[in-house]
């Protein structure tokens, strides 16, 4: 083959290697080493050009030893792509570590080298370092320490003790591991910073594993105020933890209490994730979702006895109260312009706003669960809610969402029914509870609001049957016999 068709076929396998390397990734498969069997064809076709044109070179550089070299090195890179590489993704050999396969990669390529540099030059590498004591020595004190970590990392690898993908804590730094070779561990933090680890100091350091042993407990020590009940605050923790995606059914979540502060009744709070990577965020979402639930309960995070705050205590309680007062009257308008409630009197809604429960709730909490009994129904003041359908959506996905100003859980406070759907909230929210009582004393002022609402109900059921997000549908009167006993028994 001319010069001219063997730098064709060298362009050409570049482009094949391209390829190839898209097809892998493709297909989910170990990179076939392209890049290295393409230097040594580069090599070898540069060696050709050389001597088709006589091109004089200088003292000392043989350009088919280089060939040689990388020949050998491509080929020792290919036998690992397919014995330790592919045979293993195909299910026929075990796996292998990394740090093995480099190893091997390595011995290899050093054989091959001399055996080609022993038939081509005539150099025996063996006797040439065996010979010379001060190269012996040289090389001796010049992999002391490269041997240790390759022991090092050969003892980490073959025993299981980290491998890539683990989080690992190492001299107190935690990560995910990156790579491991034959030197060092590469882990990447949790705040983005690559840190090496050589093998020989994390081997005498203590390496936490948070992969290995299966689902991760993540522990919160929360402090909690004296006067709360201890079986009402586990209860909360307990509804948040069942609640949350993040959180594993099995191990059960561990809520029980730790100890008896000065200021707090200290609770240890245990819940069981899949992945050590969710910690943070999981950590965040809890402690939020328990300040919001601790709020409607009427009970806060305890400040320490030795404290003083009375100035900035006073301010936050007249912003508190101003807030309420304004959601408060932004309710009334919402309610004013609801079809359901429009029918009502200013002084009416007044009234209803004045008997009813103001709400925040935080990021993912649950607002109202499918199928659970309930007395009342929620006017969205602010913020969005998602509802989810269990029963009947893939996944637990949302089928609708819910904007300022929109009315869920009237079903349950009209007609009696179990809630219909899962209401869980996007971001905060802030809600207007209103129960069955505050409409019960309405329908006791004037009798005649029974009729109305029930036809009006009717209509809501209707619309809400075509998306499917309520309970199996009532004939009309029965909406309104239901709504008559419900109130008598409320009114009697």
């Amino acid at each position: 083959m001319g010069p001219v068709l063997q730098w064709l076929f060298t362009i050409a396998a570049f482009l094949a290697g391209l390829l190839i390397k898209r097809i892998c990734k493709r297909f989910g498969v170990p990179i076939f080493p392209w890049r290295t069997l393409w230097i040594a064809l580069l090599a070898s076709t540069t060696e050709q050009t050389i001597q088709a044109f006589q091109i004089p070179l200088s003292a000392g550089l043989d350009a088919n030893i280089i060939s040689s070299i990388l020949a050998s090195i491509a080929i020792s890179r290919c036998l690992v792509w397919l014995i330790l590489e592919m045979l293993p993704k195909l299910r026929i050999l075990p796996y292998s570590p990394k740090i093995l396969r480099d190893l091997i990669f390595i011995i290899g390529s050093m054989l091959l080298i001399g055996l080609n540099l022993k038939k081509q030059a005539s150099i025996d590498l063996v006797g040439l370092v065996t010979t010379s004591a001060v190269l012996t020595a040289v090389i001796g004190l010049a992999a002391q320490d490269p041997l240790k970590d390759l022991i090092g990392g050969l003892s980490l690898q073959l025993e299981q003790v980290i491998r890539e993908g683990d989080w690992v804590e190492i001299d107190g730094q935690i990560g995910r591991v990156a790579s491991i070779s034959w030197r060092d561990t590469e882990i990447n933090s949790l705040y983005g910073a690559k840190l090496t680890f050589p093998h020989t100091s994390s081997n005498s350091s203590t390496i936490r594993n948070f992969t290995s042993n299966g689902p991760h407990g993540n522990r919160l020590i929360i402090g909690l105020d004296y006067n709360m009940p201890p079986d009402l605050a586990k209860k909360l923790m307990k509804k948040i933890s069942d609640n949350h995606p993040l959180v594993l059914p099995s191990p059960p979540s561990i809520v029980r209490i730790s100890s008896f502060e000065e200021s707090c009744i200290n609770y240890e709070w245990v819940n069981w994730q899949e992945h050590y990577g969710q910690s943070r965020a999981l950590r965040g979402d809890l402690q939020e979702q328990l300040w919001y639930a601790l709020q409607r309960e009427g009970f806060s995070f305890p400040f320490s006895v030795h404290d003083v705050r009375l100035t900035k205590n006073i301010q936050t309680a007249k912003s508190t109260h101003t807030k309420k007062a304004e959601l408060l009257k932004t309710a009334s308008k919402l309610l004013q312009a609801n079809p359901l409630f429009s029918i009502l009197s200013e002084q009416q809604i007044q009234k209803m706003v004045k008997i009813s429960s103001l709400h925040s709730y935080g990021s993912g909490e649950i607002i109202a669960t499918e199928n659970e009994p309930g007395n009342s129904l929620f006017v969205l003041i602010d913020g969005n809610v998602s509802i989810r359908k269990p029963a009947i959506a893939q996944n637990n996905t949302e089928i609708a969402r819910l904007k300022s100003g929109d009315i869920f859980g009237e079903m349950t406070a009209f007609a009696g029914t179990p809630r219909s759907a899962t209401i869980q909230s996007i971001g905060k929210v802030d809600v207007l509870e209103v129960e069955r009582q505050a409409i019960a004393e309405l329908i006791e002022e004037e009798p005649g609001l029974i009729e109305t609402f029930g036809k009006m109900i009717s209509d809501r059921q209707a619309q809400l049957d075509k998306l499917k997000i309520t309970s199996p549908s009532l004939a009309n009167r029965d909406v309104v016999g239901r709504m008559k006993e419900l109130f008598q028994d409320l009114l009697s």
